[in-house]
């Protein structure tokens, strides 16, 4: 029996029942007692397993290392025991998904984008498992598909739940529950189910080529109509929420105006730029190029804003028929109407202001548009990235357009939690220009793969699409939730744009010690009181922020800094303050 085991593990698992006891009542207190003897064997068998992998030059502590491969067990078996719940076997031994439509809500049904399902497909035969058997594979596929909280949400279904306490216990609101809601029904998710498995490799093998290499994809040129457009916006036939996109509303007030002014004036734009993707028979419309035109005329045709003083033409002339004192049109000879020019000036003004003449031609003004047809992901993300070159699109939305779909979808929904719009101390414009998604992102590399940190966004991004998992990130939306119950006022000003991912990734740590999160804001308020100036080795935290030559501040995100930080980071918490707390 070697150290490790023999402390961990002796009269009768004293220290590691310890541990497991506190994992499982923080994050499974669902759990019955009589079963936490079989979590302290699993334990006990990770125990074994990493004293045999343990190396001691690595620098980290063997309870360190221990840590997170018994909350990765624990987790792993807790997966196994609720896979009975979602998953039965037929009178033929086949298994068969056993969620039903009713057991996942019936507000599932409500607010679905249509346009991207096939027309004879029956969702809720699909899902309760009536129309075909489905193989256990399959439906753990789609459950790997989903987000952690989409996740949680049909366990809590499945338990019989009431909605209420569901988005108590996730903190959601009803839009957000919603949202997730129709997630779970969308086409992309439950079609997961039903794919045939030929399908399904063929739609991996497209994810894993290589970008250099396309699809059959072929290309139409066409023109739109802004009033088409509008039509297509409001029935969901042309979407602008690709997740590889950046969010609208990215241009400045007299960028909107100048777009307006062109508009009326019948100035000739940029074409628009579409892809098409077959998504199981259904053709779903994507914008690549232009969703900032398309968006723009969208709002103001709804009276979204006014046009900017600052336009650069705002005298718009038109041709207006003349009438009579009773309002009737005015004819020549040859009876025909009398027009005369007008001049209109548009600063300040909203759609509903325009006169109609204006009006008109504003909705039947027409976008030349591109439209790339077959399109895989791949297709898509190379597009986006491609037609962005030159423009103003920062580094953070660049790099999201490397993620790949499924993890810039989870970035953006990170991105969105209260969080960052509520506790930490962020600006608003840093949720328009991609600050907000380049933290998470920050954060997760942080947290899970610093050795390969690179300062380079796209880099950075491109290496999570190819190295991480979901989990990965829904690990990091428990930390976000964690985080968000325990911090003060203090500690939250802390969570800014500059240093978030340093200390999302120092709580990662922290938790694997499965101490009380407050502890965690206790040491943060230590660091901000005097920590910060503790002289670790030769270096204090503030120095390490100054370059001795220059007297400048350090880059922040080299990667030599960055694990500079973290290493010094690490001791303080670690050999400074937990030890000293007790």
């Amino acid at each position: 029996m070697g150290k490790y085991v023999d402390f961990y593990c002796k009269d009768y698992n004293k220290e590691l029942k310890k541990i497991v006891n506190a994992m499982l009542q923080r994050d499974f207190g669902w759990i019955a007692q009589k079963d936490y003897d079989d979590f302290y064997s699993y334990a006990a068998q990770v125990v074994w397993e990493c004293e045999e992998s343990f190396d001691e030059t690595k620098g980290i502590s063997f309870h360190n290392y221990l840590l997170p491969c018994i909350s990765r067990r624990i987790r792993t078996r807790i997966t196994y025991m609720n896979r009975g719940k979602r998953i039965q076997k037929d009178d033929a031994g086949n298994y068969i998904c056993t969620l039903s439509m009713e057991e996942l809500g019936r507000d599932l049904s409500q607010g679905v984008d249509v346009s991207c399902l096939q027309r004879d497909f029956d969702l809720e035969l699909a899902v309760e498992g009536r129309s075909e058997g489905f193989q256990e594979k399959r439906v753990e596929q789609y459950m790997r598909g989903l987000l952690k909280v989409q996740r949680q949400i049909v366990q809590m279904k499945m338990e019989r739940i009431p909605v209420s306490m569901i988005k108590t216990r996730l903190q959601l609101s009803d839009k957000q529950y919603r949202k997730h809601c129709r997630e779970l029904k969308s086409f992309a998710s439950a079609g997961m189910l039903y794919r045939s498995q030929r399908q399904a490799d063929c739609r991996k093998g497209e994810d894993m080529a290589d970008t250099q290499v396309h699809s059959m994809e072929s290309c139409k040129t066409d023109k739109i109509s802004i009033a088409s457009i509008i039509k297509k916006i409001d029935r969901r036939t042309i979407r602008f929420d690709h997740p590889l996109q950046r969010e609208s509303d990215q241009w400045s007030m007299a960028m909107k105006g100048n777009l307006i002014s062109d508009i009326l004036q019948g100035n000739k734009l940029h074409p628009l730029i579409f892809a098409e993707q077959i998504v199981n028979g259904a053709a779903v419309i994507w914008d690549l190029d232009g969703k900032q035109r398309c968006t723009n005329a969208y709002l103001f045709y709804k009276d979204g804003y006014k046009v900017s003083k600052n336009v650069r033409r705002f005298l718009i002339r038109y041709q207006l028929i003349e009438k009579d004192a009773e309002g009737r049109e005015l004819l020549d000879e040859g009876g025909y109407p009398l027009v005369k020019v007008a001049e209109f000036d548009i600063r300040g003004k909203k759609f509903s202001d325009l006169p109609e003449e204006l009006k008109d031609r504003f909705l039947d003004y027409s976008f030349n548009y591109d439209q790339y047809l077959n399109c895989t992901e791949a297709d898509i993300g190379y597009h986006i990235e491609r037609y962005n070159d030159g423009k103003p699109m920062t580094a953070s939305q660049k790099g999201i357009a490397r993620l790949g779909t499924r993890f810039a979808e989870a970035v953006r929904e990170i991105s969105g939690m209260s969080f960052f719009k509520n506790v930490g101390n962020y600006k608003t414009s840093e949720f328009k220009n991609g600050t907000i998604s380049r933290i998470v992102v920050e954060s997760v590399m942080t947290a899970k793969f610093l050795d390969h940190w690179n300062k380079n966004q796209e880099i950075m991004c491109g290496f999570l699409k190819d190295h991480a998992s979901m989990q990965d990130f829904d690990d990091f939306r428990e930390m976000v939730l964690r985080l968000e119950r325990v911090l003060t006022e203090e500690t939250a000003v802390l969570f800014h744009a500059r240093d978030s991912f340093l200390w999302f990734g120092l709580f990662f740590r922290f938790m694997q010690t499965g101490q009380k999160d407050e502890k965690f804001t206790e040491f943060m308020s230590a660091f901000s009181a005097s920590l910060h100036e503790k002289r670790v080795g030769d270096m204090t935290y503030d120095e390490l922020c100054v370059d001795k030559k220059t007297k400048k501040a350090r880059p922040t995100k080299d990667k030599s800094i960055v694990v500079q930080k973290m290493k010094l980071l690490e001791k303080l918490m670690f050999d400074e303050f937990l030890v000293n707390a007790y």
